[in-house]
């Protein structure tokens, strides 16, 4: 029982960093969002592998000024668990809207994400070492 009330706080704790660097992103958070990776953690995003939070920064400052996103988690599930590491599965729906000419452009679904991130816990806490998706929906 004892190992069942470990798993469930592993599975609490990291899905709070998840949950939290998407919100960071979503509020152009650029500098909470990249905190929540590991100092060695790897982003698979968009066909390049960011190695480490200074290199997650720079390619979310890069995000064009007029983009805003909304990703929303689905379906958490913890796939494993140890003391100092665990991975966590989950469905990613992202929209976005792109300003147009100062007018809000209307939200558009972009795709939905199967996405497996592996966090290790830190002095800071938990932090992702290994982020990584692949398309769901429409399939790849």
């Amino acid at each position: 029982m004892e190992q069942d009330n470990d798993s469930a706080a592993i599975k609490a704790a990291c899905e709070a960093v998840v949950l939290a660097f998407f919100h960071a992103l979503d509020t152009r958070r650029h500098e909470a969002a990249a905190a929540l990776m590991a100092a060695d953690g790897v982003w698979q995003r968009q066909g390049k592998a960011l190695r480490g939070p200074q290199a997650v920064l720079q390619a979310l400052e890069a995000r064009p000024a007029g983009r805003a996103t909304c990703h929303v988690i689905t379906n958490m599930r913890l796939l494993e668990a140890a003391a100092d590491r665990a991975s966590v599965g989950y469905f990613l729906t992202a929209y976005e809207s792109v300003a147009q000419d100062g007018a809000p452009g209307a939200p558009r679904l972009v795709a939905i994400r199967d996405c497996r991130d592996v966090l290790v816990r830190t002095a800071d806490g938990w932090r992702l070492a290994d982020k990584q998706s692949r398309r769901h929906l429409p399939p790849e």
